[in-house]
């Protein structure tokens, strides 16, 4: 009488961890690099509320990159404050030369 041993358990996709909302950190990552080059308060406000989720659903257990959430989220509020800056220079910038043209007539 022989009996055959039962399988193994089959390995997970992603070779371990629990990867459910992944997503998150994914996003904001993305989100937060684009944002320095394209449409930067957009991006940034995303790239902020995608790394707060993704921060917490690593905290909880619920996703494994939480490495990456917090990069996308701290890159976001990176882009957001060279994005006022830019806008604040740039109407300071704007105003010198219009004073400027003003005074050689």
């Amino acid at each position: 009488m022989s009996t055959t041993p039962p399988p193994p358990p089959a390995m997970p996709a992603s070779g371990g961890g629990n990867t459910s909302e992944n997503s998150n950190g994914t996003v904001a990552l993305v989100c937060g690099i684009l944002s320095f080059f394209v449409c930067p308060i957009i991006l940034s406000i995303v790239a902020i509320i995608y790394g707060k989720k993704g921060m917490a659903s690593a905290a909880a257990g619920r996703a494994d990159n939480g490495g990456q959430a917090k990069a996308g989220y701290l890159m976001g509020i990176i882009s957001i404050i060279l994005a006022v800056v830019g806008v604040i220079l740039y109407a300071i910038l704007g105003a010198a030369l219009l004073s400027n043209s003003g005074s050689m007539n």
